[in-house]
């Protein structure tokens, strides 16, 4: 028996010495037994795990934060409400996994390779329930999004719109990632038949990351599959970047990431417009405009010109004629930009 009993406990204990009930004793004895059972774990010590809780329960995290970048991903794809949560992260071994699989199933072979680990094939797979399949192809096509009742094989056609739909999907690992160690993750190939997956040995051990998936009223299960060797490449590469990492090569790190992102922003069009004035006008004198009629703005003749990016003014400058068009010389620069 446990050593602490709860009072629901004492008072059934209780009541059947005082009713001498044999009956509710074994009931007592019965609800223990269950609580007791429900502590107790198995372990097979011919197989021990590979990863300390550690270990998966920073998998769990980043798999967490995964899961609500998904979902927002997804419903921008599809324009309907979608909901992505984690349910577990677990050791197995591979057979466990395979067995599961249907015969016919959306399987992504994904490849993962960990920057500056160049010796070893790093993969991954993501099975995705048929239910979402079937959803996922019918809202792109345009439909409710209601799953197939029949079950059947993909198409062709269908295989090409998940393809690229779980692309998008696949791309989004590398963001989760970031923070832990730098990875280019990218889509093989998708496989129909889960009894031709080769590259690792039944008994092999696998991390797998359960989710569901719900699209609409649609729910389904998507799973992650990660094989030890890979999660081993992960940890070491983690691990040795833990201990080689500094304060300068930090600084550097983000000043080479500050660069990329302005390289991106400084490639972008902006729209800039010269401004000579503004003048408030009613709409009955708009009407009865004519050729030659004059419209005074709110500037002297001799200011200057405001240059507008977007709705804030950031230069101000003297217009002019440059190779027989209008141009505007800057004269003042306004830091940061000032509304107008």
């Amino acid at each position: 028996m446990a050593d602490v009993l709860s009072q629901s406990q004492i008072d059934a204990l209780l009541s059947s010495l005082i009713k001498n009930d044999a009956a509710a004793e074994n009931a007592v004895a019965d609800e223990i037994a269950a609580q007791d059972e429900k502590k107790v774990k198995e372990y097979d010590f011919r197989s021990p795990k590979l990863f300390t809780r550690e270990q998966i329960k920073l998998l769990f995290g980043i798999y967490e934060n995964y899961a609500r970048i998904v979902s927002s991903q997804i419903t921008g794809l599809l324009q309907t409400y979608t909901l992505v949560e984690l349910l577990e992260v677990e050791e197995q071994k591979f057979y466990e996994f395979s067995n599961a699989l249907p015969d016919s199933v959306l399987l992504s072979v994904i490849d993962f390779p960990v920057l500056g680990n160049d010796d070893e094939e790093n993969f991954m797979f993501l099975d995705v329930a048929k239910e979402i399949g079937f959803c996922t192809v019918d809202k792109l096509l345009g439909g409710t999004g209601k799953p197939l009742d029949e079950d059947r094989d993909y198409t062709e056609i269908e295989l090409t719109l998940l393809e690229n739909f779980m692309r998008g999907v696949v791309a989004i690992m590398k963001n989760v990632w970031f923070d832990y160690v730098e990875v280019t993750p990218r889509l093989t190939k998708l496989e129909t038949n889960a009894r031709i997956l080769q590259g690792i040995s039944p008994d092999d051990n696998v991390v797998i990351v359960a989710m569901s998936i719900t699209v609409n009223e649609t729910q389904g299960r998507m799973n992650i599959c990660i094989p030890a060797s890979t999660l081993e490449v992960i940890f070491k590469m983690r691990a040795a970047q833990s201990k080689k990492n500094s304060r300068k090569e930090n600084v550097e790190a983000e000043t080479q990431r500050r660069r990329n992102i302005l390289g991106n922003i400084y490639g972008s069009d902006l729209e800039m417009r010269g401004v000579l004035g503004r003048v408030m006008v009613p709409a009955r004198e708009v009407i009865h405009l004519e050729i030659g009629d004059v419209i005074r703005l709110d500037k002297a003749e001799d200011s200057m010109v405001e240059l507008t990016v977007g709705e804030s003014v950031w230069f101000k400058g003297d217009i002019g004629v440059s190779n027989r068009r209008l141009a505007i010389a800057i004269r003042e620069c306004l830091k940061g930009g000032k509304d107008s």
